[in-house]
């Protein structure tokens, strides 16, 4: 048998681009003898037999031996060009000194260790295959070095920070159930420790109970604000990072970097409410306890406790109406006006135009489930009322008044 006919008899079975080089390499090259090749040949005849048994598949079906040679080949090829970095010659005397089936099993070991790692850096998220199914996917079309050396990358930092946030979250004594139960990510956790040990009153930052819900990452919030109101700068506590491993130092600084030069400089902020600043940076960069059994957290009750004053708690159209319509009038906001009252909300509006930024202002107080309806009851009201409100030829406000008297809550004259 020449070497030519025996590098074609396992190219042929080949869908590795690696393999074939560095085969045809070395039978170029004289790296390989002909006993050698035949010993190859012999090696992945019987690999692909446990191969086929190892997926429960039928031995007895050739095209179930051919799919195994192909998982072999893939195998082979991915193990041999991540470890001689895709140099031939190297790659030739491996074929040269390793059994075939040493080499296959190198590659099933290297996707066995992706395989135990997390593929998110989120908690609670098992992988939804097996072991064997997973090489099986694999196995498909093959798995080229570069994909396979990120994939592997990217699998060690999402474990990196579940390592890392599972830590943190021990610190505070929390439970990493809740965490799994809330397929929280890792990332936010270790943000939002973090911030409260770094950032926190000291009260706050001696409280070991669990992370805080959308109410206590607000209060740590309110803290920053406030100090720097009273400094003109913030405290940030780094000492607590000499006390962790090594390996986590470098990425709590870089963290708390990140921290303070882009969250920090949104909270301290004076000209943005604090509510909109934590709806913008709760989700996107932080984790936070939900309570699911009330149907108004605690977190909105403390925003919408001016709303309640305004409106006493009232759900009634027209109340919420004339509140509106004192807002966009540029007067005293009350959910019961007066005649008089009334005439001087027109008569503002007609001659400063109507103020729709302060009714959508005023409509934000409210509670958060409560908002998008709010905004439709208004649209559709002014959308109808505008004509009444600017018509100068009502000069008496006659038209206007009636108008209003029949949608909002305006007092009649006794």
């Amino acid at each position: 048998m020449t070497p030519a006919k025996n590098t074609q008899s396992v190219a042929s079975y080949d869908n590795a681009p690696f393999f074939e080089k560095a085969f045809r390499h070395a039978v170029q090259h004289g790296l390989i003898n002909q006993a050698r090749v035949d010993e190859i040949i012999n090696d992945a005849a019987t690999g692909s037999l446990q191969i086929t048994e190892y997926f429960a598949e039928s031995t007895h079906l050739r095209k179930n031996l051919e799919a195994s040679m192909k998982r072999m080949v893939s195998l082979v090829s991915l193990y041999l060009e991540d470890t001689t970095d895709g140099e031939l010659d190297r790659a030739a005397q491996l074929l040269k000194e390793k059994p075939f089936r040493a080499l296959s099993r190198g590659g099933s070991q290297m996707l066995k260790a992706l395989y135990s790692m997390p593929e998110d850096d989120h908690f609670g998220s098992p992988r939804l295959d097996s072991e064997r199914e997973f090489l099986k996917k694999c196995l498909i079309k093959g798995v080229p070095v570069a994909k396979f050396r990120q994939t592997f990358i990217d699998c060690e930092r999402f474990k990196r920070n579940i390592d890392f946030a599972t830590l943190l979250a021990k610190k505070i004594g929390a439970p990493i159930n809740q965490l799994n139960e809330m397929h929280a990510s890792a990332e936010h956790v270790i943000r939002t420790v973090l911030l409260s040990l770094a950032y926190s009153t000291k009260k706050v930052a001696s409280n070991k109970s669990g992370f805080p819900d959308e109410a206590g990452l607000f209060d740590i919030f309110t803290s920053i604000r406030k100090e720097y109101g009273f400094l003109g700068d913030v405290t940030c506590r780094t000492k607590f990072i000499d006390d962790l491993p090594a390996e986590f130092q470098g990425y709590a600084k870089a963290v708390l970097t990140s921290v303070k030069n882009d969250d920090v400089p949104k909270v301290t902020n004076q000209s943005v409410a604090l509510e909109s600043v934590l709806n913008d940076l709760k989700d996107r960069k932080y984790f936070y306890l939900h309570d699911q059994l009330n149907d108004v957290s605690r977190f909105d009750k403390m925003l919408a406790v001016d709303w309640f004053a305004l409106t006493g708690g009232t759900e009634e159209d027209s109340l919420l109406l004339t509140l509106f319509l004192c807002a966009a009038a540029g007067i005293d906001q009350k959910t019961m006006l007066r005649v008089s009252e009334a005439k001087k909300a027109v008569l503002n509006i007609r001659e400063n135009g109507l103020l729709q930024n302060e009714v959508l202002n005023l409509i934000k107080k409210a509670p958060h489930e409560e908002i998008e309806q709010l905004r439709s009851l208004w649209a559709d009201f002014i959308e109808e009322a505008t004509p009444y409100l600017l018509d100068r030829s009502d000069e008496k406000l006659n038209e206007v008044l009636m108008y209003l008297s029949e949608r909002c809550n305006i007092q009649k004259a006794k």
